[in-house]
């Protein structure tokens, strides 16, 4: 009777055990479609994560948290070894450590593996340590899962979808010690920028009349006072940018194609921002390369040498010796870099800036009223959508002034 009493038990135990991964594996296929990606850009080449929420919840939440605020912008891979881990998502260039948030509780109780091209939370000893750092797992890395409570492992929350030739590439940069840190790659890594993939759905905007518009207040801001623009025929769009700025680097592309396309009736022009002593150093190189004529051979160089490449560049010396490297004498750079005439530029730009009160960069200003920026948009490339909006918006009020 016991027999058969167990053999019960054991039968019933196996079929609500057979429901119960029936029910995950039907909740993973209905989630797939809902994993949220992030795309990180690095100076070696980009990756794309897919996060699983399903299975730890708390993680992804804290992951992306720090993915929304930017936190990891100008980070580094600032450990690599090969066929285990390389690790990032706590350092700054000189292996500056970044504040991060409160740490968020393990949950490698979920049981995901950590397999080659997963990613982990990176913690100190205690499990419930982790903050901001993670790591991606080169191999079949099964000494970090876990085990039971007496040895909780690591928490996994996602894996490469593409790019993983990029992390292999990372792992094979030869290391050295720095300070107290071990296996740091003696070439810097640098997190350009992470952020979400967008979804069709990503913009938040009402349709009439099959028309997409956007709302005030949302998806961009008014500005207080309106700011005279250089050509009231038309309909200027502004373009505020600081060579110091992954998002403006990453931006550059996207806003110099859209205005190339604009037709005869938008004035489009970009100048660089100025609210700190950088951003006014960067203004004059900035002003300067306009004067002496070789805008086109240095702002990108400049971008990408600053952005990407993270050299120093933090003085008048540092900007005459990479102007030099494009064919400008360095005592012609110090004559215009010092002149009144890019001083006043600068201030201008700097004046500007007062005028516009951007939260940050980049941004938009449509027509001296309308500002953009990417928070509220909902992107970069979103920037853009609801500049098409608001210069349609201005376009018509223009031809019904002409009237």
């Amino acid at each position: 009777m016991k027999f058969k009493k167990l053999t019960l038990f054991l039968a019933t135990l196996l079929c609500v055990q057979a429901m119960f991964f029936s029910t995950a594996y039907a909740n993973n296929e209905s989630t797939d479609k809902n994993q949220p990606e992030v795309v990180f850009k690095t100076s070696k080449g980009s990756f794309i994560l897919k996060l699983t929420p399903e299975k730890a919840p708390k993680t992804v939440k804290n992951f992306l948290r720090y993915v929304d605020e930017g936190f990891y912008d100008n980070t580094l891979f600032h450990r690599a070894i090969p066929g285990f881990v390389v690790q990032g998502g706590g350092f700054e260039k000189g292996m500056k450590h970044k504040k991060p948030y409160k740490p968020v509780k393990n949950e490698s109780a979920n049981l995901l593996k950590n397999s080659r091209g997963t990613i982990s939370m990176a913690r100190r000893s205690h499990p419930d340590t982790a903050t901001s750092q993670f790591y991606i797992n080169l191999a079949d890395n099964t000494n970090l899962d876990y085990k039971g409570k007496v040895q909780p492992g690591y928490t996994v929350f996602g894996e490469i979808s593409e790019g993983m030739d990029v992390i292999d590439q990372i792992s094979n940069i030869p290391t050295h010690t720095f300070e107290r840190f071990r296996d740091v790659p003696t070439e810097d890594v640098v997190v350009i920028s992470a952020k979400r993939k967008k979804t069709s759905a990503a913009i938040s905007a009402s349709k009439n009349n099959g028309l997409v518009r956007f709302i005030e207040g949302e998806h961009y801001t008014v500005l207080d006072k309106p700011v005279m623009t250089r050509d009231s025929s038309k309909v200027e769009v502004v373009e505020m940018f600081s060579y110091g700025c992954p998002h403006c680097y990453e931006f550059e592309a996207d806003v110099k194609s859209w205005g190339k396309k604009q037709v005869g009736d938008v004035d489009f022009w970009y100048f660089p921002a100025v609210w700190n002593k950088s951003m006014k150093l960067y203004a004059k190189a900035f002003y300067t390369a306009h004067e002496l004529e070789v805008e086109d051979k240095i702002h990108m160089p400049l971008f990408h040498a600053i952005v990407v490449k993270q050299k120093s560049i933090k003085n008048q010396g540092d900007l005459a010796r990479f102007f030099s490297a494009y064919g400008v004498e360095e005592k012609k750079f110090n004559e215009v870099f010092n002149s009144e005439s890019v001083a006043s530029k600068a201030d201008e730009a700097e004046d500007r800036v007062r005028s516009y009160k951007p939260a940050g960069v980049p941004e938009i200003v449509v027509n001296g009223k309308y500002r953009i920026g990417r928070m509220r948009a909902g992107g970069m490339k979103e920037m853009l959508a609801v500049a098409d909006f608001l210069v349609n918006k201005e376009r018509e009020l223009l031809k019904g002034n002409d009237r």
